[in-house]
């Protein structure tokens, strides 16, 4: 039986997610997110605590406290994974985890790819919206009736029925309504900027230029890109894969279905929240997978592996 590790991207960031944490094991913590804090020039371990949620949410912000909360939480699991994936952000989380960045390396870039997505589309030009319960197809088609009134396409398809669209603002409405009128349901998510699609073509040079001046390094353990799905190890194609991850569609259910293909049964979502543990157990019931995102949630995540292996 195998064992993957995922981590989660944007939208899974809450004020308060790092309290319990900190009961548990405080030197940790204010290790590890003051290394952070010092290398983003924020106080991440306040915002992660305290919020505002609006500063928290932003970009530049949020990308680099997910990440260190995942590297918070793989100082705190016994084992290693066979095959690691992440969501949109959390591809450098699994990369971290692979070895290819070390802690500040991965710090720095997705702070700085914050910084560039944040600047690519200003603050209230555009947003992101899931779509509950229709097929790719199905919003396929919608999303080409819409585009008569505007910017919107397809950035994540998450499950067989949960696909995120990147639009512009004023098209939100639109959206909204026309989810509702075939009876389903859509909700906007908590980021900053619409990623994933031709909104962040002006970030595609700059922080090409901010990769380059990073040694990647070959992951040790089999690593999915979102772009295509498959598994990656050759640095070079790596950098240019995450310089296309701005503005290509996020592969995640095609990702699933590789990770059940290989025989993977169980896996821990290093991060906060469970969207993805949701996701895969809608998808592939056949997966157990844990949330580690509180210090009973890990201990019972670490248990049941064990106890599977």
């Amino acid at each position: 039986m195998k064992v993957a590790f995922l981590f989660p991207g944007q939208g899974s960031q809450k004020v308060g997610m790092l309290r319990e944490w900190l009961e548990e094991d405080a030197p940790l913590v204010e290790e590890i997110f003051g290394q952070a804090s010092r290398i983003c020039g924020v106080d991440l371990l306040r915002l992660s605590l305290e919020g505002p949620e609006e500063e928290l949410n932003l970009t530049k912000n949020s990308q680099p406290a997910i990440l260190t909360f995942s590297a918070l939480l793989l100082r705190k699991i016994p084992f290693v994974p066979d095959m690691v994936a992440g969501h949109s952000l959390g591809e450098y989380s699994a990369l971290f985890c692979a070895g290819s960045f070390d802690f500040d390396e991965a710090v720095y870039l997705v702070r700085r790819r914050g910084e560039i997505m944040q600047e690519a589309s200003p603050l209230g030009e555009g947003t992101m919206v899931a779509v509950l319960g229709l097929s790719l197809p199905e919003v396929q088609e919608m999303v080409d009736m819409l585009r008569e009134g505007g910017k919107v396409e397809i950035a994540n398809i998450n499950s067989s029925d949960q696909v995120v669209l990147s639009l512009e603002k004023s098209l939100l409405p639109r959206v909204l309504e026309e989810v509702g009128r075939r009876g389903k349901k859509a909700v906007e998510l908590r980021v900053s900027a619409p990623f994933h699609s031709s909104f962040m073509e002006k970030a595609r040079e700059a922080f090409a230029r901010v990769l380059e001046g990073v040694t990647i390094r070959p992951p040790r353990y089999p690593y999915l890109s979102n772009v295509t799905a498959t598994f990656e190890r050759d640095p070079g194609k790596i950098r240019d894969l995450l310089v296309e991850q701005l503005v290509a569609p996020v592969r995640w259910k095609d990702i699933m279905d590789v990770l059940c293909k290989e025989g993977v049964r169980r896996a821990l979502e290093v991060g906060p929240g469970m969207v993805l543990s949701k996701l895969f157990e809608k998808e592939h019931p056949e997966v157990s997978v844990f949330p580690t995102f509180s210090p009973r949630r890990l201990q019972v995540a670490v248990s049941e592996v064990r106890e599977a292996q």
